[in-house]
């Protein structure tokens, strides 16, 4: 029987058949190491799959893989087992691509390009429910950094006493409560202005092949 959790939607447990799993497409983490897969697996086998992974139904009987990838890849790698625990879901695509964003950045993990991109993730979705927000830009990235980059640009004028035109003092009325609530209520709350500064600057202004490499191996900020 369907219930109802604190984030407001429906879901039941089942053990699902693994062959009718398919892949989130909201998965963040690009780097899955085979040694740690190959452990998590083991440990599955010795004890149990302790934590069920989320999954929301999809047509013909499959169901798409919302949260609980590294648990659902070790099992289907290193174990013998055909059916895996789930919590099944009634979730749309914003609510489960938030689902899936912020059960990254709770994993100690994650390193600092997946977890800035999960954190980017949440503050599109939540953002996303503003049509004027997804005028911004093309990308998640693109919209979450032209955004913030604008309000702080404001602030900064405002406290320097230069004027602020009336399409931006709308703008920071229309937009800067709802930043600094979202970024209240991430999983790991952070300071906007902080993360502008110090995170988004990874993914704008560093290369690809060191954000892939900073991936790979797991680099914190100040290593990257």
């Amino acid at each position: 029987m369907p219930i109802t959790d604190n984030k407001n939607y429906s879901f039941s447990f089942s053990m699902i058949d693994i062959k009718n799993i398919d892949p989130s497409p909201y998965q963040h983490r690009k780097y899955f190491d085979e040694e740690s897969l190959r452990e998590l697996g083991a440990s599955i086998l010795l004890d149990g799959l302790i934590e069920p992974i989320i999954l929301r139904p999809q047509k013909n009987g499959r169901f798409q893989l919302i949260a609980g990838e590294r648990r659902f890849r070790a099992i289907k790698a290193y174990t013998n087992m055909t059916m895996i625990q789930a919590k099944i879901a009634d979730v749309d695509d914003l609510q489960a691509r938030r689902i899936s964003a912020a059960e990254n950045l709770l994993r100690e993990d994650l390193s600092a390009i997946e977890s800035i991109e999960a954190t980017i993730e949440i503050i599109d979705v939540e953002m996303g429910k503003e049509p004027e927000y997804l005028t911004v830009g093309k990308t998640p990235l693109e919209r979450v950094h032209k955004l913030l980059s604008k309000l702080d640009s404001i602030r900064r004028s405002k406290e320097r006493g230069s004027v602020v035109l009336d399409a931006e003092k709308d703008l920071s009325h229309k937009f800067m409560g709802q930043v600094e609530s979202i970024f209240k209520n991430l999983p790991k709350p952070l300071e906007w202005r902080s993360f502008l500064n110090n995170d988004l600057i990874l993914l704008t202004d560093i290369p690809s092949i060191v954000q892939t490499a900073s991936v790979k191996h797991g680099l914190n900020k100040a290593k990257i």
